[in-house]
């Protein structure tokens, strides 16, 4: 068994009987489970936000876990679930970046003093990397 077989008996099928095995206890994981429920669907993550979440101190078995999320997660079409990943930085973020690191060097201040002038009075970083001739 792996964490799809429960996702998939839980949201699409609605048995509830995948627990009735010891072995797939051990492999049961309710945490692992809410996650790829959350990213399910925006209305998923608030209704576990809205349930189980709060009355995560409450349940102490897996048993106890399957059971709840049976009860509260209704039955739904079967649809892939993407991953979520960690957005990367931008070339162009880099950049600024390294632009915002020399500046913070060259003139002795902390890299988020500069964010803060670099806001407040809405100066242009390609201005800034010209005049400073900067690579």
């Amino acid at each position: 068994m792996i964490i799809f077989d429960f996702l998939k008996d839980i949201v699409y099928r609605k048995k509830g009987n995948l627990l009735e095995n010891p072995e797939n206890e051990q492999e049961f994981d309710p945490y692992m489970l809410q996650r790829w429920l959350s990213m399910h669907s925006p209305n998923m993550a608030k209704l576990l936000n809205a349930t189980t979440n709060r009355l995560y101190s409450v349940y102490d078995t897996k048993q106890e876990w399957y059971k709840i999320y049976l009860a509260t997660i209704p039955k739904t079409y079967s649809k892939r679930i993407k991953y979520i990943k960690k957005v990367k930085k931008e070339k162009g973020k880099k950049e600024e970046e390294d632009i915002i690191s020399f500046i913070a060097k060259s003139k002795q201040m902390s890299k988020r003093e500069v964010k803060l002038y670099i806001e407040e009075f809405e100066i242009d970083l390609k201005n800034v990397k010209k005049a400073f001739d900067i690579k």
